[in-house]
């Protein structure tokens, strides 16, 4: 039988608006269908409302161009007072991470283009080096991307400009996909730099603890398998998300949750950080028992608990071991803990590549070498060129 032999005659086609799939309407009738879990911010104990006309289609606003919906108690937070707050909170952590990838993107620019220029320092380690800060790079730029096409995409200003007391006049844009192109595209790629970033740190973790536990570690022999690991790996997982997405929930940008899918690529994430954290506790282990045996019994125990300390905190910001400390924590989506830990969150993510440049480049004894040699030569080629002066 056909779909239409199914439904009663005059009665509302089922159809998928992009939020929610909604089913069978009666002609006249309102229809309520509870607020989509998969979204977050949504109220999860409210449902959402739509009208089978008379003559048998879902209410439509002309003037829109869109099909009615009433997301009035999905859209809770949107209160007056509530709305406002929110904004203000969104804004400061917009500000301050938009800050901190902007610094980090510059310090790695500068770090790989001092990397790049002195051959001296053109080896594997450097080079492994110079993936983690492109990764570093394309992850702050795909964010900045994302953010400016979802919210292009959205209709993110129409919602904000519509009066409090108006709820019932917001409309879902029709189920049409070609208008999304452009914005999953944009998803899809800060998904994929994302997992790059992390598996490069993890790459970072796997050869600095090979040095370390690995007699007659060549380098350069698993060069391309780090490549291959930073680089290709996130690739197949992250395709096989959007392949899915594509398939089951094609929601409007893919820039919500959608439910157990999004396992596909933050499983392999998890395990990514989860590995990384392994091999910090390890390396901090030797690290430990290293400066224990190399001092002599009665030096000043405070000074190896300092050198501990400091080797251990930059061994945090290599490793990334904040990420363990953020995915252990409860995502409640309310509260003061919930604002507390999204500022530190966004604050260390952000910097992050600021912090490892430091690390790896501008405080790395090799690079501070090269570049006084450099100084030191221009001086020289300056005073051969400047006019003796008469009796000197």
């Amino acid at each position: 039988l056909s779909l239409s032999a199914l439904l009663s005659e005059g009665d509302c086609f089922p159809e998928w608006d992009g939020l929610i799939c909604w089913p069978r309407g009666s002609v006249g009738k309102m229809l309520a269908v509870p607020c989509p879990r998969y979204v977050y911010d949504f109220n999860h104990k409210g449902v959402a409302f739509r009208y089978c006309s008379l003559n048998g289609t879902w209410d439509f606003v002309q003037s829109l161009n869109r099909t009615w919906a009433n997301y009035s108690e999905c859209f809770h937070f949107l209160q007056p007072e509530v709305i406002s707050r929110k904004r203000e909170f969104f804004d400061r952590l917009y500000v301050m991470y938009t800050v901190g990838y902007s610094i980090s993107f510059t310090s790695l620019t500068v770090a790989i283009f001092i990397i790049g220029y002195f051959r001296r320092l053109h080896c594997t380690r450097n080079y492994i080096h110079m993936h983690l800060f492109v990764s570093f790079m394309l992850r702050a730029v795909s964010i900045f991307i994302k953010d400016k096409v979802v919210q292009a995409h959205l209709g993110i200003k129409e919602l904000e400009a519509l009066p409090a007391n108006d709820l019932e006049s917001i409309s879902i844009a029709p189920p049409g996909r070609s208008q999304f192109v452009g914005c999953k595209i944009a998803v899809v790629t800060f998904i994929y730099f994302l997992a790059t970033n992390y598996y490069w740190i993890l790459v970072e973790g796997l050869y600095l603890h090979s040095l370390i536990f690995v007699a007659f570690f060549s380098d350069s022999k698993y060069l391309w398998g780090f490549i291959l690991i930073g680089w290709g790996f996130p690739a197949v997982f992250v395709v096989a998300w959007a392949v899915a997405r594509a398939a089951i929930v094609d929601a409007r940008c893919w820039e919500l949750s959608a439910g157990e899918i999004k396992w596909i690529y933050q499983a392999p994430i998890l395990a990514a950080i989860g590995l990384n954290f392994i091999l910090f506790l390890n390396t901090v282990r030797v690290l430990a028992t290293k400066i224990w045996e190399t001092h002599a019994v009665g030096h000043d125990t405070r000074k190896q608990y300092r050198k501990l300390a400091k080797s251990t905190l930059v061994l945090v910001l290599v490793f990334g071991v904040h990420y363990i400390v953020f995915v252990c924590l409860p995502h409640t989506f309310t509260g003061l803990a919930w604002e507390i830990r999204m500022h530190c969150e966004l604050f260390f993510n952000s910097f992050q590549g600021f912090f490892v440049s430091i690390i790896y480049c501008y405080c790395n004894g090799e690079v501070q070498t090269e570049i006084k040699k450099t100084w030191t030569r221009w001086n020289l080629t300056v005073d051969w060129k400047k006019t003796t002066p008469c009796g000197n």
